[in-house]
């Protein structure tokens, strides 16, 4: 199984085409199963999109834009033959000009459930998040995904992450958690989620082989002091054997895309 999970940042790059090429192009080549994107973005005042069949709505009612970076990306890829169903859940309005959320991709159909954990609901307050759920099969089996874009945890991250769990309470299947969490490693947020009844394995320690560290560029949006840190995981549930985690869209092996790096996880069953 191949994991993939990424902050976008869309629409606020420089060459962003370029960009999403190279995304595109990263993902035919690794044939991921599911991917995780965050800040996808599209513009409060474009066009209406014409959806197909590979679009999977959510709970929550959404109105999908013609330049919506996930629909972008899904066409795209099937014009290099990769075919994905997705979803996206909108959080807020970003930089005063775009809709910002999550979404998800997956080479399987899926049962897609989005839900607020904020405590506000207000779109124009940029606190306001959602998770996006998936319940999908992989390999055989059938696993839930939860794609989500966090809050600090001076910003309210210890509620949304309350509310994720009682969400998920009732979850009878293998779980991946993916996302920006906007909490560091080893802080209070970090070891609030390892301490969760769910026994979650963090990839970068679980992996039998690990490449790369921090997940951010330096001093960034929210982290304005900081020269780097690692706020974006894959967490896995313990059905799972983690074979690879690696840090990607680093300017190493594979080129910068946005203010954050990805991540990739293979990993098998138990």
């Amino acid at each position: 199984m191949k994991f993939l999970t990424l902050n976008c940042h869309s629409w606020l790059e420089e060459n962003q085409t370029e960009k999403l090429d190279q995304l595109v192009k990263n993902i035919a080549a690794n044939d991921y199963d599911v991917i995780c994107l965050q800040e996808v973005n599209q513009l409060v005042k474009s066009e209406v999109a014409v959806l197909d069949d590979w679009f999977i709505p959510s709970s929550t009612d959404v109105v999908i834009h013609e330049d919506n970076f996930a629909l972008r990306l899904q066409e795209q890829l099937q014009c290099v033959e990769k075919d994905y169903y997705w979803s996206w859940c909108y959080n807020h309005i970003g930089y005063d000009r775009f809709h910002e959320g999550v979404a998800i991709l997956a080479k399987t159909p899926f049962i897609a459930k989005d839900h607020l954990v904020s405590k506000t609901t207000d779109v124009a307050d940029y606190h306001t998040r959602r998770i996006l759920t998936a319940l999908t099969e992989v390999d055989g089996q059938l696993l839930q995904v939860v794609s989500g874009h966090f809050s600090w945890w001076t910003k309210g991250f210890s509620a949304e992450w309350e509310k994720t769990q009682a969400f998920l309470a009732t979850n009878s299947y293998p779980l991946v958690l993916m996302g920006d969490f906007n909490n560091p490693a080893h802080t209070p947020g970090y070891e609030l989620i390892l301490a969760s009844d769910w026994q979650l394995q963090d990839s970068f320690y679980a992996a039998k082989k690990s490449v790369g560290n921090y997940t951010t560029l330096a001093k960034i949006a929210g982290w304005e002091e900081s020269n780097g840190e690692r706020i974006d995981y894959i967490f896995m549930t313990p059905e799972f054997k983690v074979v690879t985690h690696e840090v990607i869209f680093d300017g190493g092996k594979t080129p910068v895309v946005s203010d954050h790096f990805g991540v990739s996880v293979t990993a098998q069953w138990q």
